[in-house]
């Protein structure tokens, strides 16, 4: 079962076995709103890369508006979405080529 986050800009995939998000004993779906980096159950599409490298410039764009301590923090969780995007990139796979 497929469970789109839009949230965290990804499809879940789940699988309670290597879930991260710790759902419950015998839960069938995952807990939404602890979607976690690094979880096997994580599918990006492009169009998830594409809104990751946007929200990346929207909070470097709020970076350049605040003091240098909060504007670290943020280039910081830009340069993370990025990564993330960049992941996806070099290891993104065609549908015909899954099936």
């Amino acid at each position: 079962m497929l469970y789109d986050n839009p949230e965290a800009l990804l499809i879940c995939a789940f699988k309670h076995d290597v879930a991260m998000c710790d759902p419950d004993p015998g839960t069938t779906a995952p807990r939404q709103y602890d979607c976690r980096p690094g979880c096997a159950n994580t599918v990006r599409t492009d169009g998830h890369a594409l809104l990751l490298r946007e929200r990346a410039d929207e909070l470097d764009e709020l970076a350049d508006r605040l003091p240098p301590p909060l504007a670290r923090r943020l280039q910081t969780n830009a340069a993370r979405l990025r990564a993330t995007a960049d992941a996806h990139d070099s290891t993104a796979q065609t549908a015909e080529a899954l099936s």
